[in-house]
């Protein structure tokens, strides 16, 4: 077990409970024995907070703050000694707020006369975040070896890449570590000009209890019951789900649990299929896990949108594998590196709701090894996307860049 750490986590706002990943590698980190802060850009204390009590929080401004210009903030810091390194860091943010990149210049006019740490690591969760680290250590702000997490929408949607890709270069230049979460994301940052040597992939994963194995040989059902949990947005492909859904010529019932922006149009899309196609809503994780433990396949279509906005590896396809249930994804980001088709999970391409059909029918008539199939994704994951084993992989990333590696 490596000495006890202190470890910052850099993250834009606190807390977001829709990022469940952050706050479980937070709690990992923890319960590894670290000492953890979190530094964020802005603090929200009407959100309950999931790690009360076992966290240190730095914030550099509230919710509740009284709103104040940037120019204010740094109006009212006039009289303290700035120091070199951030005059000419506060330089550099005045440059980037020009261009249209304002949150470096925020964070440096609310830090004016303030230390947010000296830290063995600094742990930043997606991009913008990484590069607001950066800046705020080269003004002396913060102390410590940057890693930045890249994700999924922080590289490929397309306003946000024509924002960022230049700071990201920057930060390609002075950070020591670059952590995307799949293999993809590698080769677009070695793309963009990032030092391989830097760079080390770091999956997202799940809890997973190894005592508590599924059952990989139960029967498909008739009629076949199929589930997606899902934010209802773009690249989620729910439309393609439920043209395969009304496509197939098996009996079909799918369950939709989630909610978001396109959750009214696709419940029209789906009103022809009557009591085939089932909207649930948001509903607690004890909810989704007992649908999933009910469902022969877990189904998520994935999609690029049309702003660019791709998924990472996502989450609840990992879930579902862990759980014992047949996955049925696209060919879509990093999910390939997930599930290898007809080996632990079925693949068809993006925007095919014909292929899902066709893929639906074939399970629904036994044409596919289901036993072997969840037998094989319950391995992957446990050996791969285990997050007891991905907190050790952190912990050993976050030991080398203190030692200077």
């Amino acid at each position: 077990m490596a000495q006890p750490m202190r470890i910052a986590f850099f993250l834009a706002a606190y807390p977001v409970l829709s990022e469940t990943f952050v706050i479980r590698q937070i709690r990992g980190m923890i319960d590894l024995g670290h000492e953890v802060t979190v530094v964020t850009g802005k603090y929200h204390p009407d959100v309950a907070d999931p790690l009360a009590g076992k966290v240190r929080l730095r914030a550099i401004r509230t919710a509740r703050d009284p709103h104040r210009s940037i120019a204010e903030r740094i109006g009212r810091g006039a009289t303290a000694i700035l120091g070199r390194r951030f005059r000419t860091t506060l330089l550099r943010a005045i440059k980037a707020a020009k261009g249209g990149y304002n949150a470096p210049l925020a964070d440096l006019a609310g830090t004016i006369g303030r230390h947010l740490g000296s830290y063995d690591a600094i742990i930043a969760h997606f991009g913008p975040p990484g590069v607001r680290a950066e800046f705020l250590r080269s003004a002396g702000v913060i102390d410590g070896p940057i890693s930045t997490i890249f994700h999924g929408l922080d590289i490929t949607e397309i306003a946000l890449i024509k924002q960022m890709k230049p700071f990201y270069q920057q930060l390609f230049a002075r950070t020591e570590r670059l952590l995307p979460i799949s293999n993809l994301w590698r080769e677009r940052l070695m793309g963009w000009g990032a030092d391989d040597a830097r760079i080390t992939v770091l999956r997202m994963g799940v809890d997973i209890d190894e005592a508590a194995v599924p059952s990989f040989d139960a029967p498909i059902q008739s009629p076949l019951r199929v589930l997606s949990v899902a934010r209802l947005v773009e690249k989620k492909g729910i439309a393609y789900a439920i043209d395969g859904v009304a496509g197939a010529k098996a009996d079909i019932r799918y369950q939709v649990i989630g909610t978001g922006p396109l959750e009214q149009e696709l419940q029209a899309t789906a009103r022809p299929s009557g009591d085939a196609i089932a909207f649930l809503g948001p509903q607690p994780h004890g909810r989704v896990f007992a649908e999933l433990e009910q469902s022969d396949v877990f189904l998520l279509p994935s999609v690029t949108a049309a702003n660019g906005d791709m998924e990472g590896i996502p989450v609840s396809l990992m879930e579902a594998m862990a759980k014992g249930v047949l996955v049925l994804a696209t060919r879509h980001s990093g999910i390939p590196e997930l599930i290898e088709d007809g080996v632990c999970g079925l693949l068809v391409d993006e925007r095919d709701g014909d292929g899902i059909a066709a893929t639906l029918d074939r399970i629904a008539r036994g044409e596919v090894d289901a036993v072997a199939l969840r037998r094989a994704a319950f391995a992957r994951v446990v050996n791969d996307y285990n997050n007891r084993k991905l907190d050790r992989q952190l912990e050993a990333v976050v030991a080398a860049m203190k030692a200077g590696r």
